[in-house]
């Protein structure tokens, strides 16, 4: 067994926080004991795969898990660490929970995050689809709230829930940048003092970063009925999300483009999805008929695919948006326009015997792929209104007829007498449908008009035509009449065959019908219509347009106009399909091709119902639908089998798995030069992927619905930490190309190997439940949809002795301090901590002294001290020494080999601007990450980075002199005043001191905080009443300051002045004055519990300062917290917010 070597803050943080203790709180396993006991319970899952055939695996891989943790190589989240063989046994660090438009939905979540919180995990919420401050309440006939309120609702659960008692919630909030409230959301935490308890997040487009790019507007959407609201200059907003992260940090951007096409599960529905899908005209297929997407809006319905129906949600098809559209174009005249990211079903592979398919967004589409058509062939009847008849009366006129405004006219050529004319064979049907429309003008005969034409007169066609949209002069084909029943499909379509129709063929070459047009649209409605039948045809070009020179009839020649010529050709199987279906009244036609198809030697080609895309070409901007369609999660659009995006938060109940790798362990001595020991790290990689999936058997979840959609995809996060220090021993700058360069070789490296060891997990125990379907499906049955996350890693970064996640060093040298003297618990002691390559780098060239280590630990920088070389100043820059240029393409390099997003905070010196901030989050767009947080340094009043001076990098805790000097410092950001609302909520309460009576008047803010006193005494006019108001109107600036209760309490209680004397308040039966009583009872309503005092003649140290002095204090060891990958962290004890 290897000798598990910690540091000594590593020992500290295990006893704090990860080891099992007694009912004393005094630890009762060892560092030993910890890895062990979660080395075995996470092997146990073996079981479940192995029972009979090797017993001996469990014990096998349990030691396997055991060495990997035991030598600091790699380390679970924390919840795992904690609760692993534990009662708890909850192991998964984050959650996303839906949050519905609803409030029972809205409190659902509130109850489910208390429960993850309870069990050690964090939370994230997508708020994008609650209505608008302001919108209707139908239940109520009120007035909702908006996002921006209950996520402050949201918050105060958080402050009230105790994690575990280890760790306090974190919380991610992300709205989306069409949502109406966007500009409140942005501008939230600007007082630096709200919701302190989430980071937020923007959640923009590629086409909302081209609006800011090109300077347009773009459309607020109100999500509860997807109708645009209002518009917004989307710079204008962009620089509005500057300012803020600028100012305070929040908010961050999330990239939804990024993320969703990297989604290896589009199927169970989009990633935090706004994008929109299809324009109001795009055709759908339901149970009940064609309808346009346009009548489906807010109103339910079944809608096929492949001939099965599902039922859409309650909403039915809803706005999304107005967006650019794409148009496909196929060889064979299908076409869609859709938005780029719509996904459309593709075949990936067609053989005789295999059809392998995927999602891809329709402009990722390239000329040659083959997309999916829809076969109906099993549901080619539905009902509606018209007859056959009808429908073959109406397929005639449009051809070979005449409507004016009163009445219409079909014609027909050959002999009255002749029984094989189409006249004759036209009659019965078309008197029968007269018939059904009669009127008494109505001709019953044909009559002559010409040489060999024939015409019927009849006022019901023209009603017939009138009523399904054909107005005079036009023959196109409506939407109406594509509403129409099937039955009246087949007569219709059979009198446009019957005129314009011609059978083709022979006995080697097959058979084929076509049909001549000269207008394509309508040409592409009776393809349209033919699929829906289960008959698949083909559009071509006749005889293309033009002007020869034909004889004029007067012996001369002229430019004639020839139109273009278009055709549409059934073959193969769907020529027996329309023989049956629909076939032809004419006699002759119906002859030949009874014969063609006796005669014919050739089999008929098995039809595959698929298009080969010619052409993705950009075609305007429209309002755009989207639809929900649980269970298929697709639909028919125009005949084409689409995916339907849906607005699903981030897939819901989803929760994370994660392990990070320590870097610093896996560099080797290779011939005296260090290298990067590839080796061992193939050897790690596979146990690492294991010992994750093992870990989503084991977890007891807080809720059904959380195990339900974290065991269909079984997503892992495999990450890393120790990057900083790997490149420090390797020699490398992080701010190099070198180092960029090995980033994307060793997480490439790392994501080969874990999708190796996922595939080969796949093979051992089966792909993950939702494979079939997903981006893997069939070539790479994956036992995970994900594979790698590098996710936080503040506290078992300080457990594994290294640094944290891929950030840069945070200083080089620090003083950490820690409750060390049994004698007396309360005391502090200082440590000082230096990196320890440094102190052996510093010795090997002679620059070592203790001076030089106290002044980097106190702030000072590395480049102003003249003893130290100029290389190895290059080598040991800290976070604030790197530009945010080098912090973005380092978490962009990792990005690029990595299944999902990447956390990294870019640092930001004091004196950044906003422009600085803008070209950050621009190159991350550019550089393709998937999000990005940002922070600059002092711009936290409540969060300092460390040492709080103007000149200062580095470490986390504040010597006095630094402390001091802060306190001057002009830079600090300005005081913020929160006015309260007009109207607000008070309480009033009566008192006595002596014998002076007064009232106490106290105006809330809408979270119950003070913000306003009136003091009211009896004697108006006395000395007293004067001075209690002054002190109530200072008193209320300074609440509305945020200053606290307590702190005003500790200055103004107990001073002593006439009157004085017994109270009428039990729980204050003595006051030294009024002012005394009004500051007791104050403290007693509305303060908390009041901050750890300087012992008496000692300096205050820096890291017990109260919070708005220096910055947030640690809760646990009142240290100041570091604000590093997004989230606070306690360097000295490892407290974290974030988990």
């Amino acid at each position: 067994m290897p000798e598990i070597v910690l540091s000594e803050n590593a020992r500290v943080v295990l006893e704090r926080r990860y080891l099992a203790k007694d009912e004393n709180g005094r630890p009762i396993e060892s560092a030993e004991g910890l890895f062990r006991r979660v080395a075995h319970n996470i092997a146990q899952a073996e079981r479940l795969y192995q029972p009979l055939e090797d017993p001996g695996q469990a014990a096998y891989w349990e030691e396997q898990f055991f060495q990997l943790m035991a030598r600091l190589e790699f380390l679970p989240n924390s919840p795992t660490l904690m609760n692993a063989g534990r009662e708890l046994q909850q192991l998964a660090a984050c959650f996303v929970l839906p949050v519905e438009d609803s409030i029972d939905a809205i409190f659902d979540a509130i109850k489910y995050t208390a429960i993850i919180h309870k069990t050690g995990g964090g939370t994230g919420f997508s708020f994008s689809r609650l209505r608008p401050e302001g919108d209707r309440v139908r239940t109520t006939m009120g007035v909702a709230s908006g996002p921006v309120s209950f996520l402050k609702v949201f918050d105060a659960a958080t402050e009230a829930i105790k994690q575990g008692g280890t760790r306090r919630g974190a919380n991610m909030g992300i709205l989306d940048v069409t949502h109406p409230d966007i500009e409140k959301f942005i501008t939230l935490k600007a007082d630096l003092r709200t919701l302190t308890n989430f980071n937020i997040s923007v959640a923009v487009t590629d086409e909302f970063m081209r609006a800011v790019e090109e300077d347009r507007e773009y459309e607020l959407v109100n999500p509860r009925t997807g109708q645009a609201v209002g518009r917004r200059r989307a710079r204008y907003i962009f620089d509005l999300i500057v300012e803020n992260a600028w100012l305070c940090g929040d908010p961050g951007l999330v990239f939804l483009d990024r993320i969703n096409a990297d989604n290896p599960t589009p199927h169970l529905g989009r990633i935090e999805a706004t994008n929109p899908c299809l324009p109001g005209d795009a055709w759908v297929m339901t149970d009940e008929g064609p309808r346009q997407v346009r009548e489906l809006v807010g109103r339910p319905c079944r809608l096929l695919v492949h001939g099965r129906p599902f039922a859409t949600g309650d909403e039915g098809f809803f706005l999304t948006g107005v967006r650019p559209l794409v148009r496909i174009e196929t060889q064979e005249g299908y076409s869609l326009r859709a938005t780029r990211d719509h996904p459309v079903r593709r075949v990936r592979r067609l053989t005789r015997h295999i059809r392998e398919e995927e999602w891809v967004p329709a402009g990722d589409l390239r000329p040659g792929d083959l997309v999916v058509l829809n076969d109906h062939r099993q549901a080619a009847e539905w009902p509606g209104p018209y007859s056959e008849a009808e429908g073959y009366l109406l397929g005639l006129l449009l051809r070979d007829g005449t409507v004016r405004e009163n009445r219409a006219a079909l014609s027909a050529w050959g002999p009255v007498a002749s029984e094989e004319s189409v006249m004759a064979a036209a009659a019965a049907p078309v008197v029968a449908a007269a018939r059904t429309r009669h009127h008494q003008s109505d001709s019953r005969r044909w009559i002559g008009a010409r040489p060999d034409e024939w015409r019927l007169s009849t006022g019901a066609a023209c009603r017939l035509a009138a009523a399904l949209g054909a107005s005079p002069g036009s023959k196109g084909i409506t939407p109406e009449i594509e509403r129409a029943s099937s039955v009246f499909y087949r007569g219709f379509l059979r009198g446009l065959f019957d005129c314009d129709g011609s059978v083709h063929g022979s006995r080697s070459q097959g058979v084929f019908i076509c049909l001549a047009r000269g207008d394509l649209e309508s040409l592409r409605a009776v393809q349209r219509m033919l699929l829906r039948l289960g008959i698949v045809s083909k559009l071509y070009v006749r005889r293309a347009r033009g002007t020869p020179l034909l004889p004029d009839g007067r012996g001369g020649k002229r430019s004639h106009h020839i139109p273009r010529r278009y055709g549409l050709v059934i073959s193969g199987e769907s020529v027996f399909r329309y023989a049956d279906l629909i076939g032809f009244s004419d006699p002759a036609k119906r002859q030949r091709l009874h014969d063609l198809l006796a005669r014919s030697r050739r089999p008929a080609s098995r039809d595959r119902f698929v298009a080969r895309v010619s052409a993705v070409v950009p075609d305007g901007r429209e309002p755009v639908y989207d639809v929900h369609v649980p269970g298929a999660n697709a639909f028919d659009a125009n005949g084409f089998l689409v995916h339907n995006c849906g607005e699903q938060p981030l897939l819901p109940y989803e929760s994370c798995t994660l392990g990070s790798i320590n870097l610093s362990r896996f560099v080797r001595n290779d011939g005296g030069r260090p290298a990067v020991d590839w080796q061992r790290l193939a050897e790690v990689i596979p146990v690492c992927v294991r010992f994750l999936d093992n870990v989503i058997d084991m977890n007891r979840y807080p809720i059904p619905q959380i195990e339900e959609a974290t065991r269909r995809t079984r997503k892992i996060g495999l990450g890393v930490m120790g990057w900083a220090d790997m490149l420090l021993r390797l020699g490398i700058p992080y701010d190099s190309e070198e180092a960029l360069s090995l980033a994307e070789e060793l997480m490439s490296f790392v994501q080969q190997k874990a999708n190796e060891a996922s595939l080969a997990l796949g093979e051992e125990r089966g792909p993950y439940p939702a494979w079939e379907g997903s981006r893997h499906y069939p070539d790479l049955p994956y036992r995970n949809a994900t594979r790698t996350t590098i996710a936080p890693t503040g506290t078992i970064s300080i457990i594994a002795d290294c640094s944290s996640g891929i950030e840069p060093l945070f200083s080089l040298a620090f003083f950490r301090h820690h409750y060390l003297d049994p004698s007396d618990p309360t005391k502090l002691t200082r440590l000082r901590e230096v990196n320890e390559h440094f102190v052996s780098v510093a010795q090997q060239e002679g620059f070592y002294s203790e001076e030089l280590m106290d002044y980097l630990a106190s702030g000072g920088r590395l480049r102003d001290r003249p003893e130290v070389p100029d290389w190895v100043k290059r080598l040991f820059v800290t976070a604030h020494d790197i530009s945010p240029e080098w912090h973005v393409r380092m978490q962009a390099a990792f990005q690029r080999h990595t299944d999902n997003a990447v956390s990294k905070t870019i640092n930001f010196p004091r004196e950044a601007t906003k422009e600085d901030v803008a070209r950050a989050f621009w190159l991350a767009y550019r550089e393709g990450v998937k999000g990005i947080t940002v922070y600059r340094e002092g711009s936290r009043q409540i969060s300092v980075l460390s040492h709080a001076t103007a000149n200062v990098r580095g470490p986390e805790q504040e010597t006095p002199e630094v402390a001091r000097e802060v306190g001057g410092v002009p830079t600090r950001p300005r005081p913020y005043r929160e006015r309260l609302p007009d109207e607000r909520r008070s309480i009033t309460h009566k008192f006595q001191v002596g014998d002076q009576e007064g009232y106490i008047t106290v105006g809330l803010y809408d979270d119950g905080r003070p913000g306003e006193i009136f003091i009211k005494m009896a004697k108006e006019g006395s000395t007293v009443s004067g001075l209690m108001d002054a002190v109530a109107l200072l008193t209320s600036v300074a609440l509305q300051y945020g200053v606290p209760v307590d702190d005003l309490a500790r200055k103004l209680k107990n001073t002593r002045f006439e009157p004085y004397g017994p109270t009428n308040n039990p729980r204050i039966p003595w006051a030294t004055s009024v002012l005394d009583y009004i500051f007791r009872w104050l403290e007693m309503k509305f303060g908390q519990a009041e901050p750890r005092a300087a012992r008496d003649g000692e300096p205050i140290d820096p890291a017990m300062r109260p919070a708005e002095e220096t910055g947030m204090t640690c809760p646990d060891c009142g240290a100041l917290l570091v604000y590093q990958e997004g989230c606070l962290i306690c360097r000295s004890c490892g407290y974290n917010k974030c988990g």
